[in-house]
């Protein structure tokens, strides 16, 4: 059984569904790789779900950074942003305890040995290049199968989750293969790993599920 020492911190509400989704990630690997069940036997969690001004980036730093500073005043040691876009965006942060959501995904790309990777994400992820940063290619979709993929994140943040959105992800990622072939995926949105959990988009590609990825790191070093 698991000793978790330090407090998870999470700046969430962009969006608020998929900072839950993290929440929820976080308790279910303390379930199976920790067997946790009771009430202690789980980690201590804030969460800072915030009304985020869309478009604004030096707004979006300012209140990135009053988030943070919710959490430190809170007791949290570990802090992180269940959001890809607004490691875009990243104030002044802690002097230790940042986990870094993109960070943590373009090393499990390296563990799993992804070299070409379809990024799917919102706009401003892509167009801020963030997963750009390592050894990894990045190949996008198209203007046309980007529109397609912002509606289903947009139907995702709205609360839809369906069968007929991974059919129609699963199509969009064939046809970018059969045209520019590519060894793995990068989830890098909030959203869409909701989707993959219940209808997975490959079963024959390593997919980096970013949620997933930080949750695990998060849990790792709380307990240690």
């Amino acid at each position: 059984m698991a000793s978790f020492s330090k407090t998870i911190g999470i700046v969430g509400g962009a969006g608020p569904i998929a900072s839950a989704f993290l929440y929820t990630s976080i308790l279910e690997i303390c379930q199976k790789q920790y067997n946790a069940n009771d009430y202690n036997e789980f980690p201590e969690i804030i969460l800072v779900s915030y009304p985020f001004t869309r478009g604004n980036e030096e707004k979006i730093r300012e209140e990135v950074s009053l988030c943070l500073s919710k959490l430190k005043t809170a007791g949290a040691s570990l802090f992180c942003i269940a959001s890809n876009s607004f490691h875009g965006f990243l104030p002044e942060l802690p002097k230790a305890g940042f986990v870094n959501l993109v960070a943590e995904g373009l090393k499990e790309s390296a563990r799993q040995h992804i070299s070409k990777a379809l990024i799917l994400a919102a706009p401003m992820t892509i167009n801020l290049k963030l997963y750009e940063q390592s050894a990894v290619e990045c190949l996008y979709p198209s203007p046309k199968e980007q529109q397609q993929v912002n509606q289903l994140i947009r139907e995702i943040a709205g609360g839809k989750i369906e069968e007929g959105q991974a059919q129609k992800l699963k199509k969009i990622i064939s046809q970018i293969h059969d045209h520019h072939p590519f060894d793995g995926i990068i989830i890098a949105c909030t959203e869409l790993p909701l989707l993959h959990k219940k209808m997975p988009f490959s079963d024959t590609l390593p997919v980096v599920n970013t949620i997933e990825v930080l949750a695990k790191q998060l849990v790792t070093l709380a307990c240690t």
